[in-house]
C-alpha cells in the first residue's frame, strides 16, 4: 500500500470479500518485529488437488498467506532480509547485540525500520489533522 493507513483498509477489504463470498480465512494480523518489519497477514484457507503417488489426485487444504505493508516498508524489508537470513544461519550468537553494535549492519537496516514506521504515523496524523481542520 502507498499509505500506512491503506493496509488496514485493504485487510478490512479481504475480510468482506471473504465474507461475501465464502472464502475461509483465520483473523488478520499486525506483525511488528524487534528488527523493524511491519506488515499485516492475511490467510485464506484453500482447498487444492494435488497429484498423488500413483498419479490420481487427492485433496487437501493449504493457507494462502498475504503479507500487506507499505511501499517504503518493502523496501526496508529488502534490506532487511539479507541481514535477517546471514543472521539466521549463524551457529554462534555475536557477544553484542545489534542493538548495542551501531556499525554492524543490522543496527541502521533495523531501526531505518523503525523509523520509517513512525514516520509513516505522523504523516498519517498530520493528514488527519489537516482534514479535521476543513470540516
Amino acid at each position: 500500500m502507498k499509505y500506512l493507513d491503506g493496509v488496514q483498509f485493504l485487510v478490512d477489504k479481504l475480510c468482506d470479500y471473504c465474507k461475501r463470498t465464502g472464502v475461509q480465512h483465520a483473523p488478520p494480523s499486525l506483525e511488528a518485529k524487534e528488527t523493524g518489519y511491519y506488515a499485516a497477514h492475511f490467510y485464506i484457507l484453500q482447498e487444492f488437488e494435488i497429484p498423488g503417488i500413483k498419479w490420481d489426485t487427492e485433496k487437501t487444504t493449504g493457507t494462502i498467506e498475504i503479507q500487506v505493508t507499505t511501499q517504503l516498508q518493502e523496501i526496508i524489508r529488502g534490506l532487511l532480509h539479507k541481514y535477517y537470513d546471514k543472521r539466521r544461519k549463524l551457529i554462534e550468537k555475536e557477544p553484542i547485540k545489534w542493538q548495542w553494535d551501531y556499525k554492524c549492519d543490522e543496527f541502521a537496516a533495523n531501526y531505518l525500520g523503525h523509523i520509517l514506521h513512525y514516520v509513516e504515523g505522523m504523516i498519517m496524523e498530520i493528514r488527519e489533522k489537516q482534514w479535521e481542520k476543513k470540516s
